[in-house]
């Protein structure tokens, strides 16, 4: 059964997204941004694979599946819309800044390099090099955009919320031994769990929801106002 429990967590994952998606009026966008999600999930494998984690699959254990796409299509599109479910705020259509295209290239790009240098080359565990990463990505859209650090921080917890609910569900009432048997984190300063749930994965999500959440507004130059009473 074990190698259903990560299709398992892709399903509980689709749930909030689906609800996200009929309720946002951006459909095609978030379609277009949960399957480019998809991609970055079956790549960020790459990493993962190599010092975190090595999960069962419908393929088989530490392979790239079909729900490595499942479960990143779902965390581009759960964060990257949720502020618009979330939040008592509507895009403000007055107020419109120019594409950041070129400023958000350069962020992907120093994410990138980042993995590559402190994960492949240094060998800090990528657990560690994505959640630094996340944050310092974060706080330097922070900078430009301060307005966007209430997005950022509510689209945070929410995700932090999300995956602890389902994570206690999995891996307290279904698979207990799945971290101790698929992880790689024993023996390392991230073997740390909280409810048999790694504090690793709880700051992945939290510091994850922080940069995706403002991922959209920030490129389009997007700002937000509170509805109207």
């Amino acid at each position: 059964m074990e190698k259903y429990a990560y299709l398992i967590l892709g399903m509980m994952l689709l749930v909030p997204w689906v609800i996200i998606f009929i309720k946002n009026p951006f459909k095609p966008g978030m379609l277009k941004v949960s399957f480019v999600g998809g991609i970055a999930g079956l790549l960020a494998e790459y990493w993962y694979f190599r010092d975190y984690w090595r999960p069962p699959t419908l393929l088989g254990e530490g392979v790239y599946s079909p729900e490595d796409f499942i479960v990143g299509f779902a965390l581009f599109g759960i964060p990257g819309y949720a502020h618009l479910v979330l939040t008592r705020r509507e895009i403000d259509f007055e107020k419109q800044d120019k594409l950041r295209n070129k400023n958000f290239i350069i962020l992907f790009l120093l994410g990138l390099a980042s993995l590559m240098v402190f994960n492949i080359w240094i060998g800090l565990n990528s657990g560690i090099v994505s959640v630094l990463t996340f944050i310092l990505l974060s706080l330097a859209i922070w900078v430009q955009r301060p307005d966007l650090i209430h997005v950022s921080l509510k689209t945070a917890f929410f995700m932090l919320f999300l995956i602890g609910f389902f994570y206690f569900l999995l891996f307290n009432l279904f698979f207990p031994d799945f971290w101790l048997k698929y992880g790689l984190l024993e023996g390392t300063l991230l073997e740390t769990k909280w409810k048999n749930i790694p504090v690793s994965e709880l700051f992945w999500y939290f510091s994850w929801g922080m940069l995706a959440g403002t991922f959209r507004p920030y490129r389009n130059g997007t700002y937000f106002k509170p509805l109207p009473k």
